[in-house]
Parts: structure tokens; sequence; C-alpha cells
């Protein structure tokens, strides 16, 4: 249940919005709590439980990224959903990278986030189509610089592949355990390992290179 989401983002007016629409939604009841920067917003941290945090990039002070940092070295399961202007896929991917639970566009529909907050609230990712594209794009040019003479099934184990098939299928650790009778920390390990052994840096990458390789 969602019970508390934190805007952090340092225009009133835009936060203001936000806090309107969250407000006004039907999906859920929330109470909303808002930073106008990320010293603020670290700090309102350190006194408050919080299910969602959803946060600018570009803020005085401390960015985005540098907030996202600190959140995941300090609050490691607290999810976050990166809202902002910026489009740039080095910038998406990095903060992916960071351990954001998702990343929206500020010319994003109102339906967008409403449905970014309930899924990441389940433990999921959340991707608009076009933020998808722009990772898609990414990758591929990645690919076209990366050699792949071996077939997938010389890379990783059956496990593992077993394993990326349902990552495919957007499930969590936690589901891939059950499913499997494994712990959810070994599912972790053959993740990591996947990644390894595949050269591929996030879960986006990996859905991409199962695909390609009709796995």
């Amino acid at each position: 249940m969602i019970k508390n989401i934190l805007i952090v983002e340092d225009h009133h007016l835009v936060r203001s919005g936000l806090r309107l629409m969250l407000e006004n939604q039907t999906v859920f009841q929330t109470e909303i709590t808002e930073a106008s920067n990320g010293v603020e917003a670290l700090d309102l941290l350190q006194k408050k439980s919080f299910d969602i945090v959803v946060l600018d990039i570009s803020m005085p002070l401390m960015d985005g990224v540098e907030v996202l940092k600190k959140i995941k070295k300090h609050f490691k399961n607290l999810p976050v959903l990166m809202l902002t202007m910026h489009n740039e896929e080095k910038l998406i991917k990095k903060v992916i990278k960071l351990g954001a639970s998702g990343y929206l566009l500020k010319s994003s529909a109102t339906n967008d986030l409403i449905q970014a907050i309930l899924e990441i609230s389940k433990g999921n990712n959340f991707f608009t189509d076009d933020i998808l594209t722009i990772l898609a794009r990414e990758n591929e040019k990645e690919d076209r610089g990366r050699a792949r003479k071996k077939k997938v099934e010389d890379l990783i184990s059956e496990r593992e592949i077993e394993i990326l098939r349902l990552i495919v299928k957007e499930k969590t650790n936690k589901q891939i355990a059950e499913e499997l009778s494994l712990s959810s920390r070994t599912i972790e390990g053959h993740r990591i390992n996947i990644m390894e052994k595949l050269n591929i840096k996030t879960t986006i990458g990996l859905v991409k290179y199962a695909i390609k390789s009709k796995i």
C-alpha cells in the first residue's frame, strides 16, 4: 500500500501541480510531502518513512543524480521514480544503473505518472515507450560494437537461460525465486552472473538480448 510519497522538485508550480494531481486521483490514498531541493529531501528522509520518492534531476544545491546516489546508499530499498525534462540516453542509463526504479519525462500524461507509481510500488520497474525507444537505440549502438561469436547456450547455463526467460516476463527476483523454489539471494546472484557473462549492464539490455537471441 502506498501511504507516503515524497516529491522532490525545485519549481514551486510544478511541485504543486504534481501534488494536486496525485491527491485528486482515486486509485490510491496517500500523503504527499514536498521538498524543494535534494538537501531538504535527504533531511526529510531521515525524519520520516516514505514508500516512493518522485525525484527531479536539475535542482539547486544537489542535483537529482547525486540525491539518487545518497538514497541508494542510505535507503537502499526505497523506490525512486525520476521525473524530469531530460531525455539524454547516457543520463537515463546512468540513473537506471544507480538504481532508479523508473524514468518519466515531464511531458508524459497524468496516467503514466499514476501507472508508474503503482508499478514501482509493486517492486516493478516502469519506463514509457519513448524511454524504452531511447534505451533500445543506445543498446543497438552497443550491440554493433560487441562481437557475439558464441551462441547464448555457450555463454550461460541452462538454469541462467531459464531465469533470463522469467526476467523477460518482467518477474521480480522474489517471484522468480518462488517459481523455481530458490532464494531471492540466489536469483540475484544468477542475475549478476548473467549480466557479467553477457557483458550487459541493465535489465533492459537483458530483455533486448533475450529477444534478439530468441530465448
